[in-house]
């Protein structure tokens, strides 16, 4: 199934003229890189931002597929964490959606399946994270509970006025291919049913 992936995501890159995925995130990783620099980091920090507490992350077919790649590679994938996927959309209600009107839908929190306790916690290469994950940083030094946390929405706009276009093309050809019909869900969420439809492909 791996190699099917893989194969989808080599035509993501060849035919639709998307960016590899380091390159794409190379301003949000830059980014933090210097405020780690300064001495802002998450060293101190308790980790509620990947935590039920705050964390709502959500991510599109394209980030799914690069997540669901590395996963892969790094021999992570197996039924231990399908396992731990599905118990943290059960004891979320990740599967249950609530409608806010005009297409969008109640965004519910849940501690992200690859996060482990205590500084350095996120057990995925920054090169594969979301894109919300990097850009969500400290503001200053000595943080212990995300008190002093936000998003970089200038970095965010900065990616994304670069590379938004190839995405959207992207998404939409692999939404086709793999008859999505969603455009960001809850990253467990997202890697179970992405790994489900790459499993119908002949």
């Amino acid at each position: 199934m791996i190699e099917k992936a893989k194969d989808l995501y080599a035509q993501l890159i060849h035919a639709q003229e998307l960016v590899d995925n380091s390159t794409r995130r190379k301003v949000l990783i830059d980014s933090m890189r210097e405020l780690e620099a300064s001495g802002v980091n998450c060293q101190s920090c308790t980790g509620c931002c990947c935590t039920f507490i705050s964390n709502s992350m959500q991510t599109d077919g394209v980030q799914t597929l690069e997540l669901y790649i590395y996963l892969h590679d790094k021999e992570m994938w197996n039924d231990s964490l399908i396992s731990r996927l599905n118990e943290v959309i059960k004891n979320n209600r990740l599967d249950y959606e609530i409608s806010t009107g005009q297409g969008s839908s109640f965004r519910r929190t849940y501690t992200c399946p690859f996060y482990n306790s205590g500084p350095k916690g996120c057990s995925i290469s920054p090169e594969s994270k979301p894109f919300g994950c990097l850009a969500f940083n400290a503001l200053g030094k000595g943080v212990s509970a995300g008190e002093n946390c936000t998003s970089n929405i200038e970095v965010l706009k900065q990616r994304e006025d670069i590379f938004e276009n190839n995405e959207q093309r992207a998404n939409v050809y692999l939404k086709s291919i793999l008859s999505l019909d969603w455009d960001k869900l809850p990253m467990p969420v997202a890697l179970l049913r992405l790994h489900e439809s790459i499993g119908k492909i002949l």
